[in-house]
């Protein structure tokens, strides 16, 4: 944490609406990305994130700089997706367009492998092959999975973030790469 990001949060912390601003066009499009690909649409990604800045802006006088104000807040927006999540598990009743918007607008792209349609077939048919592979994991799976490749978080910080051991880290993150290895063996042997 640099002392500019350091001098924002404690005039956040002291009330200043500005610097509490500045600190999320700071992070809104990394916490977006991440609500998204642990939720699977965009509508559920917004009101996630909307709940995490109100959560930081109500709880920004709890951060005690103890770690990284990312780790912090990334932390908030995993205690969200989990309890949306679940929130949802409980009224779920999806419509086939729900369905299939779970596979739109995620922020994963494929590196094109050059510009005619051939590759982009390929590009969408793989991100179509990692979505529905990321979709077969548990929440923790996905949430590690995601931190881990997707935001190259490293074992100890993704411990820190959901609450628990490197260990359990690397037990979702075995697990998780086992099952998605699975989820991809059609693509990988074609």
């Amino acid at each position: 944490m640099n002392d500019q990001e350091r001098e924002l949060i404690h005039r956040a912390q002291e009330g200043s609406r500005m610097a509490f601003e500045q600190l999320v066009q700071k992070y809104d499009r990394k916490i977006i990305a991440v609500a998204l690909q642990l939720v699977g649409n965009t509508e559920d990604a917004e009101d996630i994130v909307q709940d995490v800045f109100m959560r930081v802006y109500k709880n920004i006088h709890h951060f005690r700089f103890e770690s990284d104000f990312y780790t912090w807040l990334y932390r908030i927006v995993v205690n969200c997706a989990i309890s949306y999540r679940r929130k949802r598990s409980r009224h779920m009743h999806r419509s086939i367009e729900e369905a299939a918007e779970s596979f739109v607008g995620r922020t994963w792209t494929p590196a094109s492998t050059g510009p005619g349609p051939d590759s982009q077939a390929l590009g969408k048919e793989l991100k179509e092959q990692i979505d529905s592979a990321l979709d077969g994991l548990s929440l923790m799976q996905r949430i590690v999975i995601v931190l881990k490749y997707f935001h190259d978080f490293k074992i100890r910080e993704i411990a820190v973030i959901i609450g628990c051991s490197e260990g359990t880290v690397k037990n979702y993150l075995f697990r998780g790469t086992q099952k998605m290895k699975r989820g991809l063996a059609s693509y990988t042997e074609s």
